[in-house]
């Protein structure tokens, strides 16, 4: 089983790889007009129209003419399936590497540019360090809106889990709303703080919108990523937990969510039903699983709440409470589900997501939000400075 990590480091704004990846992206630009306007988005007949003029337009090195092709192609695949105008690209878009454009040490990544290849100084953070002994592969250099540049480099290395050894406990975990994650070891991920703090970013920002001042719109501006870090760091708490309560050989089983968001339900359900990154915890687990040697199962969702894990019938879920007609068990819509869900087996093969640093406390257990089946804890974890 192959497991792919991502890690990303903040380097000084460098004028040389801005100004390579300002190149890159007036290729992918000039490469994408000339295939709209040939009405060419083939990437193999692109690269056969395009590869000769936009090398000497641009003096570029010739992989990064390829993955400009790659990334006009697709562009104009999707313009063609939505029946949009010509695609125009950003200024400065991300620029991708291989281990022919790029290579890794400890204190230094040599990277191919305009002007040939140059050493840029980094300084890996403690946390990462576990990866280094792991194979690099890919490297992306990005800028956000505030001038900040960004190595993201992927690393990988080959698991060995034996997928069909049945040694080790299954355990359920079930995602939702009104409880973020319940495992089937009656471990309860309550979503009442989260609930809480979704509702103040949204006031938040209706209030500003309301507004359209010059003040309100630089707010929030400011505050655009806050609610994403915040869930993002919810997710990498709850998944840690869970994890830490297995152990090499154990399986974890999870829904697939693919269609989760499929159809309308209502303007209050969407809210809080797309609000949420299931599939960031879902992979933030899935990862993590990977990394430990656990297993990783992805069943079927259907009829996971609504049917009884006592005896199998379908029975009434209601407010967050299942009851089944038949042998009259009863407990919460959530743990049922846990419950169904470790009785299932379908395998995962492999993962591929990228790794953040989660924010840990100094004090551990605030960082632990859940309860048993019986007793919840009060304790939430206060949101990390942002």
């Amino acid at each position: 089983m192959k497991s792919v990590a991502t890690i990303k480091i903040k380097i000084p704004y460098n004028s040389l790889l801005a100004d390579t990846m300002k190149t890159y992206s007036k290729c992918i630009n000039y490469i994408s007009d000339i295939g709209f306007k040939n009405k060419v988005i083939n990437r193999y007949k692109l690269h056969h129209l395009v590869y000769y003029k936009a090398k000497d337009k641009f003096n570029l090195p010739s992989q990064f003419i390829i993955n400009a092709i790659r990334i006009a192609s697709q562009t104009l695949k999707s313009v063609k399936t939505n029946k949009g105008n010509k695609p125009i690209f950003k200024d400065i878009m991300p620029l991708d590497f291989d281990k022919r454009t790029f290579n890794f040490s400890f204190e230094k990544v040599r990277i191919t540019t305009i002007n040939g290849r140059k050493d840029i100084p980094i300084e890996v953070p403690e946390y990462y360090w576990k990866y280094l002994d792991w194979n690099y592969q890919t490297m992306r250099i990005t800028i956000d809106k505030f001038n900040r540049m960004f190595l993201h480099i992927s690393f990988a290395r080959d698991i060995n889990t034996d997928i069909s050894c049945s040694n080790g406990k299954t355990v359920g975990v079930d995602v939702g709303i009104n409880h973020i994650a319940v495992t089937s070891d009656k471990k309860f991920f309550r979503g009442n703080k989260v609930k809480q703090y979704r509702i103040k970013f949204k006031n938040l920002r209706s209030k500003l919108q309301s507004k359209g001042t010059r003040s309100s719109r630089k707010l929030l501006k400011k505050i655009s990523g806050r609610e994403n870090r915040f869930k993002t760091w919810i997710n990498h708490n709850i998944s840690r937990q869970i994890i830490s309560d297995c152990g090499a050989g154990d399986t974890i089983v999870l829904e697939n969510i693919k269609n989760i968001r499929k159809g309308s339900r209502g303007k209050r359900f969407n809210f809080w039903l797309n609000g949420w990154s299931f599939y960031q915890l879902q992979n933030f687990i899935t990862y993590k699983a990977v990394i430990n040697g656990i297993k990783i199962i992805k069943v079927n969702p259907c009829h996971t709440s609504q049917r009884c894990s006592k005896c199998g019938n379908l029975g009434i879920r209601s407010k967050g409470f299942f009851k089944c007609v038949h042998c009259e068990y009863s407990l919460n819509s959530d743990l049922n589900a846990s419950f169904n869900l470790a009785k299932h087996s379908s395998i995962c093969e492999s993962v591929s997501v990228p790794v953040t640093e989660p924010y840990i406390p100094n004090d551990d257990s605030k960082a632990i939000f859940c309860g048993n089946a019986d007793e919840f804890r009060d304790n939430f974890p206060e949101s990390p400075t942002l």
